[in-house]
């Protein structure tokens, strides 16, 4: 079973370092590229490149130099993942701040900044009830409605992704007159989940969740290194065990 990590990075302070990285040794393949030109607001393209030029750096600590340029085969969902499936991965980024995950199949990631929630309260009931039981129980964390209401949307982002559906169809599930019929008189139990999402603490007005298989601990979260040097130095340290 491979190693599960969870790693932050901070794409402010660790950008001009992963920039200097691709400059020097190509990472990105050819699709990422294509995707990055079509993003048509610079600072957005620009913090999409860092991450995943982090993510390419992580996998090659994996799994060596064959991370590089290679292309991402993807699910029906547009779930991204090595052709060999040597290890599985999860990337999710807000503003200034990407996570990401790596380790067995199913693991997924996501990360929002506490915002304002405008959705109706009958869309907020199913939705956070759904995150509570994800999470097995765990009451959501936050000190009003909307950021309770983030820590939800990051646990059911976090499941999707790692069951590879995309978070849509979790959506219609939980739709008001939907999630009154699983509730109602004859309604069968529901199926336990295929994963369990714990929340993750990142800082301070950022919320974070990790999904992993049932009886799976999660892993520590550890920090990028902010410059080429100390990042090169982590690649030794991953290429070398």
């Amino acid at each position: 079973m491979a190693e599960t990590e969870l790693w932050r990075v901070d794409l402010e302070t660790a950008g001009a370092a992963l920039e200097a990285m691709q400059r020097d040794a190509p990472r990105l393949s050819a699709e990422e590229l294509r995707r990055l030109g079509a993003i048509a607001n610079e600072e957005v393209r620009r913090e999409r490149s860092m991450a995943y030029i982090a993510l390419r750096i992580l996998l090659e600590r994996r799994i060596g130099p064959a991370a590089r340029e290679t292309d991402f085969v993807r699910s029906p969902s547009g779930r991204p993942a090595l052709a060999d499936g040597a290890v599985a991965f999860s990337l999710a980024h807000t503003q200034g701040l990407a996570l990401i995950a790596l380790g067995n199949d199913p693991i997924g990631v996501d990360v929002e900044r506490a915002r304002d929630v405008r959705i109706p309260e009958a869309r907020r009931g199913p939705i956070e009830s759904e995150a509570v039981a994800l999470a097995g129980g765990t009451p959501l964390c936050g000190e009003d409605a909307d950021a309770r209401f983030v820590a939800a949307w990051v646990r059911i982002e976090a499941a999707a992704k790692a069951v590879g559906t995309g978070v849509g169809p979790a959506l219609e599930r939980l739709r008001p007159e939907r999630w009154e019929q699983r509730r109602g008189p004859g309604a069968q139990n529901a199926a336990a989940p295929p994963v369990v999402v714990h929340d993750v603490v990142v800082a301070d007005g950022v919320f974070a969740a990790i999904a992993l298989a049932p009886g799976e601990t999660p892993p520590p979260l550890r920090a990028l290194p902010q410059s080429a040097p100390a990042i090169a130095a982590l690649l030794i340290e991953g290429t070398s065990r």
